[in-house]
C-alpha cells in the first residue's frame, strides 16, 4: 500500500514538473528574444527564473503538483508563447476557457507583467551594484 501511494505521488510531482517546465522554458525563450535584455546585457536565464519564481507565487493553487497549479501553468505557457496570432479571437476565446474567465486571464496577464517588470528591475539593479562593487575594488586597489 505504502508502495502504490509513493508511486501516485511520484507520477503527480513528475507532471507537475513537467508543466512548470515548460512554462519555464517558455518564459526562457520570451526573454531571450526581448530587446530590453539585450540592451541591458542581462543573462536571461536570470530573468526567466526571478519572472517564474515570482509569478508562480501569485497563481492559483498551494503547490506544484495540485490540479489547480498545473492548469494555471499550462495557460500561462500558452498566453505568454502567443504573439501575433492569425485568429486573435480564437485564441482569446480559448485562453479565457483555459483561465476559466476573461477576468482570470486578465490577472494572470497582470501577474505576468508585473513580475516581468520587477525582475528586470531587480536583476538591472543587481548588475549595477556589481559593476559599482568591482569599480570600488579597482579603485582601492589602485
Amino acid at each position: 500500500m505504502k508502495k502504490l501511494l509513493l508511486i501516485s505521488v511520484s507520477a503527480l510531482l513528475l507532471t507537475a514538473c513537467t508543466e512548470q517546465q515548460e512554462y519555464e522554458a517558455t518564459v526562457l525563450e520570451q526573454i531571450s528574444n526581448d530587446p530590453d535584455i539585450k540592451s541591458y546585457h542581462l543573462d536571461p536565464a536570470t530573468v526567466a527564473d526571478c519572472i517564474v519564481d515570482l509569478s508562480s507565487k501569485k497563481m492559483p493553487g498551494l503547490a506544484p503538483f495540485e490540479p489547480i497549479r498545473k492548469t494555471a501553468y499550462k495557460g500561462y505557457t500558452k498566453m505568454i508563447a502567443i504573439k501575433t496570432p492569425e485568429k486573435p479571437e480564437e485564441v482569446l476565446a480559448e485562453l479565457r476557457l483555459s483561465f476559466g474567465s476573461a477576468q482570470a486571464l486578465a490577472d494572470a496577464h497582470r501577474n505576468y507583467s508585473k513580475s516581468y517588470l520587477e525582475c528586470v528591475s531587480t536583476v538591472t539593479n543587481l548588475e549595477l551594484d556589481d559593476e559599482e562593487g568591482d569599480i570600488t575594488e579597482e579603485l582601492v586597489q589602485n
